[in-house]
């Protein structure tokens, strides 16, 4: 029973790190998409009197690319860590104090190769000095610690190196450059780390965690294509920071144009072009227009106006 109590313990004491994946290029301005990614965690106790458990964990993920590269293009990849902690209040069943060995892989995208690489950053980590190193298609980045846990009387944020990757574009036309996270089982994880736990009924414990994403899903997508761009958007109405007074009837006027790209599939505006935009009450108002392609890129335009009281 005592094991048991334990076993939920460590379990319970799964440190709650998200990864941002971030690829740039020169064309367009990223897009960022959310996701939330599911983590299966095998923990070994590595003490003979506790049972090892397994545990699982919810994380999400803010992934930020270009919606198309050029076929042999070279562009960035930047990944970093959500700012995260771990509760070191007291339980009856121990405290958790720190974790350290912290080391996070991330995938060399398929249809790209790896050019180069290196991380900056990080705060509230400890002392070691964290590392990055290729192996095959992963990116290893090992923060040594030890990160201290956070309690009421003393709070502690930990922000993880960032790495950056350079990248080219490999794959061939309409093919995809799929973001993701490595892992996929225990013994070939994606996240690990150790977690010094104290005073529990046996002493100290020093489990240790190995993570794989289950299932890992796909962060962000990047399409090699010749057409680089989202469609351009021009607004004439309403007109950035324009003041328009209550109950004025203002049409909106806007169109999508994707030059010599592969053509608009969508022009959609707050309202349809020539409807009446919003003037009922006072206050700042917002129109937005999202234009997409026949290939599925996105391109959006906000202006903000303001309408105010009659004289």
């Amino acid at each position: 029973m005592r094991a048991r109590r334990i076993g939920r313990r460590l379990s319970a004491a799964a440190v709650a790190v998200g990864l941002v994946a971030v690829l740039t290029a020169c064309d367009d301005p990223p897009t960022t998409v959310k996701t939330t990614v599911d983590f299966d965690c095998k923990i070994k106790s590595n003490n003979g009197l506790v049972g090892d458990s397994t545990g699982s964990s919810t994380f999400t993920y803010a992934a930020q690319g270009p919606q198309a590269v050029a076929p042999g293009g070279e562009f960035d990849v930047k990944v970093s860590a959500d700012p995260f902690s771990f509760d070191g209040n007291p339980t009856g069943n121990g405290t958790v104090t720190q974790i350290s060995n912290l080391v996070w892989r991330v995938a060399v995208p398929a249809n790209s190769t790896l050019v180069s690489y290196a991380i900056d950053g990080g705060s509230n980590i400890g002392s070691g000095t964290p590392t990055a190193s290729a192996s095959g298609s992963t990116v290893v980045v090992t923060v040594p610690g030890p990160i201290a846990s956070s309690t009421t009387a003393h709070p502690n944020v930990a922000t993880l190196p960032a790495l950056s990757m350079k990248l080219t574009a490999g794959g061939t036309l309409q093919s995809r450059i799929n973001a993701k996270l490595s892992g996929t089982s225990y013994t070939s994880p994606g996240l690990t780390y150790d977690v010094k736990v104290t005073g529990t009924p046996i002493g100290t414990l020093n489990p240790s965690f190995s993570c794989f994403p289950s299932p890992s899903p796909t962060l962000h997508t990047t399409l090699i294509s010749n057409d680089t761009k989202a469609p351009a958007i021009k607004i004439a109405r309403p007109v950035q920071d324009a003041s328009i007074v209550q109950g004025t009837t203002v049409l909106a006027a806007f169109s999508c144009d994707d030059g010599t790209g592969v053509g608009v599939a969508s022009c959609v505006g707050s309202v349809a072009n020539g409807a009446a935009i919003d003037t009922a009450t006072v206050g700042t108002r917002s129109f937005t227009v999202t234009a997409t392609d026949n290939e599925g890129k996105v391109g959006t335009t906000t202006v903000t106006y303001t309408v105010v009281a009659p004289a």
